[in-house]
C-alpha cells in the first residue's frame, strides 16, 4: 500500500511538472530573424545607408567588413501587442492564426543601401557596415537608434525613442521628439553645418576640444551647460508675426544664445523645449 501511495505521489508530481513545463513553453515567445549579406559595387569607396521603418530599433556598427550585413529580428506578437489587445465577443470561439513573419527589402546600387520595412509588427535591425559610410536613419515607434564607429554625414530621426551616436566622425543632423540625443564625436567635419533638436529629452553632445564653431542655442524649459570657453555674442531675437481672428496680429519673440567656440567656425544649432542642452569637450 505504501508503495502504491508513493507511486501515486510521484505520478502526481510528474504531471504537475509537465503542466508547469507546458505553461512555461506557452509563455516563451520566439522571434523570427534573418541575416542578409549585401556586396557593395565598390568596397574601396564610401557608401550610403538609408533605413526607414515604422516600428522598431536600428543599430549600426562600423567595422572592417567589405560588405553590408543586415540582421532583421522580428519581435514576438506577445511583446508587440501586450495588454493592448482586448477581447472581442464577435470573435469568441474562433482561433487567431499568427500573422508573424519578416517582411523587409534591401536594395544596393553604386554603394547605396536602402532598407525598408513598413509592416505592422516590430522589426529591429542590426547592421554592420564599413566605417566610411553616410547614414539616413529614421524610425517612429518602439525602438532606439544606436550608431557606433562610423565616419560620414548622418541624418538621424526618431520620434519616440532615444538616439545614441558613439565614437563617430563627420557631421550630424539629429532630432528626437520624445527622448534624449547623446553624441560622442571623435572628429568633426569642419565644413558642414550641424543641428540637434528635441522636444522632451536632453541633448548631450561631446566634441573634440579643438573644434571651431559658431553655436546657436535655445531651450524653452531646460538649462544650458558647457565646459567650452564660449565667447558670447550679443543676444538676438527672432520676431514672428502671424494673423489672428480679430484682424490683428500676434508677435512671437524667440531668444537664442549665440557664441563662438575656439574663434568660431561651422554653424551648430541646438534647439530644445523640455530638456537640457549639454555641450562637452573631450
Amino acid at each position: 500500500m505504501q508503495l502504491l501511495k508513493d507511486n501515486s505521489i510521484m505520478k502526481s508530481k510528474n504531471i504537475k511538472a509537465v503542466i508547469f513545463s507546458l505553461i512555461m513553453l506557452i509563455g516563451i515567445s520566439i522571434s523570427a530573424q534573418e541575416t542578409v549579406k549585401v556586396p557593395l559595387t565598390d568596397p574601396s569607396k564610401p557608401g550610403f545607408l538609408k533605413v526607414k521603418i515604422l516600428n522598431g530599433g536600428i543599430r549600426v556598427k562600423g567595422s572592417n567588413t567589405k560588405e553590408v550585413i543586415v540582421k532583421a529580428i522580428l519581435r514576438s506578437e506577445k511583446r508587440r501587442y501586450g495588454k493592448r489587445r482586448k477581447s472581442n465577443k464577435k470573435l469568441e470561439g474562433l482561433k487567431r492564426i499568427s500573422n508573424e513573419g519578416l517582411d523587409f527589402s534591401v536594395k544596393e546600387f553604386n554603394n547605396a543601401i536602402d532598407i525598408d520595412s513598413d509592416r505592422n509588427g516590430i522589426t529591429d535591425f542590426e547592421i554592420e557596415i564599413p566605417k566610411n559610410f553616410s547614414l539616413k536613419l529614421s524610425t517612429y515607434n518602439s525602438g532606439e537608434i544606436y550608431v557606433e564607429n562610423v565616419n560620414g554625414h548622418m541624418d538621424i530621426s526618431n520620434a519616440n525613442g532615444k538616439i545614441t551616436l558613439k565614437d563617430i566622425s563627420g557631421a550630424v543632423i539629429a532630432d528626437a521628439l520624445n527622448r534624449d540625443i547623446t553624441v560622442n564625436f571623435k572628429k568633426v567635419d569642419p565644413g558642414i553645418p550641424m543641428a540637434f533638436s528635441s522636444l522632451n529629452g536632453d541633448i548631450d553632445i561631446t566634441f573634440p576640444k579643438a573644434m571651431k564653431a559658431d553655436v546657436k542655442i535655445k531651450s524653452e524649459r531646460g538649462e544650458i551647460y558647457t565646459d567650452f570657453d564660449l565667447k558670447m555674442k550679443p543676444a538676438k531675437s527672432n520676431f514672428t508675426k502671424s494673423e489672428n481672428r480679430d484682424n490683428g496680429y500676434r508677435l512671437k519673440v524667440e531668444k537664442w544664445i549665440t557664441g563662438a567656440i575656439n574663434g568660431g567656425g561651422q554653424e551648430i544649432v541646438f534647439k530644445n523645449y523640455n530638456g537640457d542642452v549639454i555641450i562637452r569637450s573631450n
